[in-house]
């Protein structure tokens, strides 16, 4: 396991990070054993942009890759996972997993640092 920004992450795994504010203003960023890349910001139009880089990252790095996805409104976050979802489906992937927490969890796990 690697420390990144005070995340463990695990080996062989890519994680696809996103902040969703409004449908028009997203965050995102990939994190990996070895790096990380900026927070990206824009639209829906940027975060499908940013899932393909972090799609290929981790098939070029023969990883697999996890998605975090969180959001103060939870019907526009569940429409963007449900979204990213299919894309994920249509991509081939095998196995899927979803586990909901509110932000203060997510910031409890991190703090914690319980890995995946």
């Amino acid at each position: 396991m690697s420390s990144l920004d005070g995340i463990i992450m695990a080996e062989g795994l890519v994680q696809f990070e996103v902040e969703v504010l409004a449908l028009d203003h997203m965050k995102s960023r990939v994190v990996w054993s070895e790096s990380s890349s900026p927070w990206i910001e824009g639209g829906l139009e940027d975060l499908v942009v940013h899932f393909t880089y972090a799609s290929w990252t981790a098939y070029e790095l023969g990883c697999s890759m996890t998605l975090i996805l969180t959001s103060k409104e939870e019907r526009l976050g569940q429409a963007v996972a449900d979204m990213m979802t299919k894309m994920i489906e249509a991509m081939g992937a095998v196995q899927m997993a979803e586990i909901r927490l509110t932000s203060d969890a997510l910031d409890e796990l991190k703090r914690d640092r319980i890995g995946p």
